[in-house]
């Protein structure tokens, strides 16, 4: 049989007692005004008639008031007393019912006794005798730490859980260990309350609108608290210094980090539930120097990594070259673009090519950033010289991998290394140019051997990342056709888009996009230049013919970068002004 709904046992029984009021205290406010006198008669204070006395007419106003006070405060009790029971498994259906009967003895005598002032204590013993025996007989059930106690300490304990439950319900953002262990949301009293506050106020911002890293560098003087997001940094709430060292301290502590040592580097997880965007993972980055502390909070790492090879975003007339080139064993291919415009997504996702259950697939990194299943990853240890990277690296090289990624080059002899195994070894290597042809000339002099250089390189992938347009408030305008022509854009291209981050309801009124937040880009997209060495451009590579090279390569149809970005645009996908900041930051 299904368990007894409270509100509805409780209904019928405080509908009753209402209606039991109502009849009580009706004729103190419906008393009929004596009539008034007939022509020619009078009627003075000593000869006018008075009604006899009457209990009914007695009740007074404050009297109703108090009884609806100890039925709605008996009402919230044993609707809690409900809960608990049903819990704890604690007979609720036998315990319902005895406080319906318990109400419904102790309002009938309320209302029944002539004498209100006896009426409530008698009453309020009874009710309260009902109450008593529920916890008396629930404290032998439960467990001795759940036990209802009337000393100082339980009622400390039992404010504080309300206390910590409320501040759980308020916050926007709660904080868990790397295992999901929730922690309690500092209060006022607490020294890390200040801190939390401010952490939140970053992440409210930062978490709704797609970031990818959150910052916070402290010294004496001043805080610096910033969000990355789509590759932009953006200025978060003011934090105070003291305020700030204390939220270092403060997260370091709940991702399982040493507190006390504020000079080493050190890395940790801890998760979030956010109010609006859901679960995260942040990783945590804390070090220190003689010129302050610093944090830095990555949202969801890894979360793009894992994207696949064909939807990284090359155009057709990019794609099938490359695959082409990349289908043949052995070679290097160099992944060039500046800091945070996805090099490691681009190289995770060359590396996801090749099955590594029928080749030997190794990285040696500097940290993993996202684990492949049967991919070998070597971590190169942190202070590790150019020798010992290289010592090892030749040792990787001697167990005969089919295919290798190589987080950066230590020096010259790295190269040298990688290149004289590429006749059967299949290496990725980041190295950060402003294109793909300075790329290639970077890497023909780090070799000092043009034949070397043009014999190991496979294909060159630059890249840059552009924010998308937010397609709910993106604005359409007819481009000028001098800028057009200025740009090497047809002239047939009647419309292109720019951000706004503002949208107009139904009304005709202006307001920030919800979909974006006022930012105008929601992601980003990358633009590539690839760079396919077959026969041809290796010879030109190594007769150093520079100026025939660019020709061949643009007659198999080559896209610069800025030909591939502004392909974005006229698909609308982003605007000029985007791919005007993308491509300068490599100019840097």
């Amino acid at each position: 049989m299904d368990k007894p709904d409270t509100a509805k046992l409780m209904t019928p029984t405080i509908a009753l007692l209402a209606l039991v009021l109502l009849l009580f205290t009706w004729p103190a406010f419906s008393q009929e005004a004596p009539a008034a006198p007939a022509d020619g008669q009078t009627e003075t204070l000593t000869t006018m008639s008075v009604p006899p006395a009457s209990p009914v007419y007695l009740v007074s106003v404050y009297k109703p008031i108090i009884f609806l006070i100890l039925l709605t405060g008996w009402g919230w009790i044993v609707g809690n007393l409900d809960k608990d029971a049903e819990y704890y498994f604690l007979k609720r259906t036998v315990w319902a019912s005895a406080h319906m009967v318990a109400g419904a003895v102790g309002f009938g005598v309320l209302l029944l006794v002539p004498l209100f002032w006896v009426g409530l204590p008698l009453a309020i013993l009874i009710l309260g005798g009902e109450i008593a025996g529920y916890i008396y007989y629930r404290n032998e059930q439960v467990p001795a730490k759940d036990k209802w106690t009337a000393s100082l300490d339980s009622f400390r304990n039992k404010t504080s859980q309300m206390r910590q439950a409320h501040a759980k319900h308020s916050a926007s953002v709660l904080l868990m260990t790397k295992d999901d262990t929730k922690q309690d949301v500092p209060m006022g009293d607490d020294p890390n309350h200040a801190a939390h506050l401010a952490l939140e106020a970053g992440l409210d911002f930062a978490l709704p609108r797609g970031a990818e890293q959150v910052d916070l560098l402290v010294d004496a003087e001043k805080a610096r608290f910033t969000t990355r997001i789509d590759g932009v940094r953006h200025a978060l709430p003011e934090v105070e210094p003291a305020v700030a060292v204390t939220l270092i301290d403060y997260v370091k502590g709940i991702a399982k980090l040493d507190v006390a040592d504020r000079r080493k580097k050190q890395v940790g997880i801890l998760r979030c539930d956010h109010s609006t965007t859901g679960r995260h993972t942040l990783e945590a980055h804390t070090a220190g120097s003689t010129r302050g502390l610093s944090l830095s909070l990555r949202i969801d790492p890894g979360a793009q990594v894992g994207i696949a090879f064909e939807k990284l975003g090359l155009a057709p007339v990019q794609l099938s070259p490359l695959k082409a080139a990349l289908a043949e064993p052995g070679g290097i291919v160099l992944v060039t673009a500046p800091s945070k415009h996805g090099t490691t997504t681009t190289i995770y996702s060359l590396l996801q090519e090749h099955d590594p259950y029928i080749a030997s697939v190794m990285t040696w990194e500097d940290e993993v950033a996202y684990p492949i299943e049967g991919v070998s990853h070597n971590v190169i240890p942190p202070g590790s010289s150019a020798d010992q990277i290289n010592e090892r690296l030749g040792a990787m090289l001697r167990s005969d991998p089919n295919v290798m990624m190589v987080g950066r080059l230590a020096d010259a002899k790295t190269a040298k290394m990688l290149a004289d195994a590429a006749e059967e070894v299949r290496c990725y290597l980041p190295l950060p140019k402003e294109d793909a042809m300075s790329s290639l000339i970077a890497w023909v002099k780090l070799l000092g051997d043009q034949k070397l250089a043009a014999r190991s390189l496979r294909a060159v992938v630059a890249q840059r990342l552009v924010r998308r347009l937010c397609p709910t408030c993106r604005q359409s305008y007819t481009p000028d056709p001098g800028a057009l022509k200025k740009l090497s854009l047809p002239a047939t291209v009647d419309k292109l888009y720019r951000a706004s981050g503002k949208v107009t309801d139904e009304k005709g009124r202006e307001m920030t996009c919800p979909a974006c937040h006022g930012m105008g880009y929601r992601g980003r997209v990358a633009v590539f230049e690839s760079l396919v060495v077959d026969d041809t451009a290796r010879e030109l590579i190594a007769t150093n013919q520079g100026d025939k090279l660019k020709a061949h390569l643009r007659k198999n149809r080559m896209l610069y970068l800025q030909e591939s970005a502004l392909a974005k645009v006229v698909e609308g996908v982003t605007d000029i002004k985007e791919i005007t900041r993308a491509l300068a930051e490599g100019k840097k």
